[in-house]
C-alpha cells in the first residue's frame, strides 16, 4: 500500500506538479483533505465548471452510484479542457462496507483508470477520535478493511494524521515566502513548542500569519504567542499566578492589559474556570500517581507549561482550591446574568475576595 504524508503528497501536486489517477484521503485531520483537492483542482483543471470538477456524497439518507460515478469519471480525455476531478465523499460508516458489485466495479476500474481524470475518494466521518481510532485499527477496522479494497498500483493513500514536526516548519516557511513573508527558525520552533501534538491547527491559523506579519514582512518568536492566541497566552498565565500568590498588583495589572487589548470579561471568567478545573482534575490524577506527562496529554497542556502548572497544582491544598473554585463559579454566573460593567469590577474585586479567605 503506497501511503504518503498530507504535506509530502501536497508539495508534490504544488512544486512537482505531478498527478495521480486514483487518490484515497483519510484520517481524523480531515481539514487538510479539502487543501489537497484545492491544490489539484488549482492546477490540474481549468476554472471549475459542472462539467471538470464533479462531487458525489455517500452518507445517511444520500446515496450515489459507484456504477454513474465510473462512467463519469471514464469520460474524460486529454485534451485539457475535458480533463476531470472526480470526488467521492464517504461521510457514512455503512458506506465504507462494498457490496460484491460495487467491488467488481471498482475493481474494474483500478486495474486501467482513466489517466485524465484525478479520482479521489475521501473518507471525511463525523466522528470522535477515540471512534475514529476504533474503524482505524489494524485488525477488524471498517476503514482499514476499505482501503485495503482499493488497494492497487496505481493507488496512492493519503494518511492526514502522519504529521512530522519538519514538514510543518517547511511546509509554513515555503508559503509564507511566497507571499513575501520571513519566518524566523526561532519563530517556527516556537510554534511547534506551543501547539504540540496539535500542529495542524498551524496550518491553519496561515492566515492570521499573513495579517500578522505587517509592514515589515517579517514574523519572530515574540510574534508568535499573540499570533495564535489574539494576546500574550502567558497573560492569562499571569493571572492565575498573581491569584497563586495574592499578589493584587500584578493581578490588576494584568487584567488591565487584557481589557486593553479586547479580552472581553466573560472570556477571562470563563478561561480561569476552565483553568482551575484542569489544577482540580491534575491533583485527582496526581494523588492517584498518574505520571506528569500523562497528565499534561489528558489536559492538554503546552509541553513548555507543564512544569509550571504541576507546580502550581502542587502548591493549592484541596480545600483553598474549592473555595477558590465557588467564588470563580460565582463570578461565572455573574457573567450569565449580569451587565458587563458589573462583571468587570467583579472581576477587580476577586483578587481581594481571595486575601480574606486566609482571614
Amino acid at each position: 500500500m503506497k501511503e504518503i504524508t498530507f504535506f509530502d503528497f501536497l508539495k508534490r501536486i504544488e512544486v512537482k506538479k505531478e498527478r495521480f489517477p486514483f487518490n484515497v484521503i483519510y484520517g481524523f485531520n480531515e481539514s487538510l483533505g479539502e487543501k489537497i483537492i484545492s491544490s489539484f483542482a488549482k492546477n490540474f483543471i481549468e476554472k471549475k465548471n459542472d462539467f471538470n470538477y464533479r462531487r458525489y456524497y455517500f452518507e445517511s439518507g444520500k446515496e450515489s452510484s459507484w456504477q454513474d460515478i465510473i462512467i463519469d469519471a471514464n469520460s474524460s480525455s486529454f485534451f485539457i479542457q475535458s480533463r476531470k476531478i472526480v470526488i467521492v465523499v464517504i461521510r457514512d460508516v455503512k458506506n465504507l462496507k462494498l457490496n460484491k458489485m460495487d467491488q467488481a466495479i471498482l475493481k474494474k476500474y483500478l486495474d486501467n483508470p482513466n489517466m485524465n481524470t484525478i479520482f479521489i475518494i475521501y473518507i471525511s466521518l463525523n466522528l470522535l477520535k477515540d471512534d475514529y481510532k476504533q474503524l482505524i485499527r489494524k485488525k477488524n477496522g471498517k476503514i482499514t478493511d476499505f482501503l485495503a479494497e482499493l488497494n492497487s498500483p496505481y493507488t496512492i493513500f493519503v494518511n492526514l494524521d502522519r504529521i512530522y514536526y519538519k514538514e510543518v516548519n517547511d511546509y509554513m516557511k515555503f508559503n509564507l515566502k511566497e507571499k513575501g513573508i520571513s519566518v524566523t527558525q526561532g519563530a517556527l520552533e516556537k510554534m511547534v513548542e506551543m501547539k504540540g501534538d496539535n500542529l495542524i491547527s498551524i496550518v491553519n491559523e496561515m492566515s492570521r500569519f499573513e495579517i500578522m506579519a505587517g509592514e515589515e514582512k517579517k514574523i519572530d518568536s515574540g510574534d508568535v504567542e499573540t499570533i495564535l492566541y489574539g494576546v500574550e497566552s502567558h497573560s492569562i498565565w499571569d493571572l492565575a499566578e498573581a491569584i497563586e500568590k495574592e499578589d493584587a498588583v500584578k493581578y490588576l495589572k494584568t487584567l488591565k492589559y487584557l481589557f486593553i487589548n479586547g479580552i472581553k470579561p466573560a472570556f477571562v471568567i470563563g478561561t480561569l474556570v476552565t483553568y482551575y478545573n484542569k489544577i482540580y482534575s491534575a491533583k485527582f490524577l496526581l494523588k492517584h500517581n498518574f505520571p506528569v506527562n500523562d497528565i499534561g496529554r489528558v489536559l492538554n497542556q503546552p509541553t513548555y507549561f507543564l512544569n509550571k502548572f504541576i507546580n502550581s497544582v502542587r502548591n493549592f491544598s484541596e480545600k483553598r482550591l474549592q473555595q477558590i473554585l465557588e467564588i470563580i463559579y460565582k463570578l461565572d454566573y455573574e457573567s450569565k446574568t449580569c451587565g458587563e460593567d458589573f462583571v468587570r469590577l467583579s472581576l477587580q474585586s476577586f483578587i481581594f475576595e481571595i486575601k480574606l479567605l486566609n482571614n
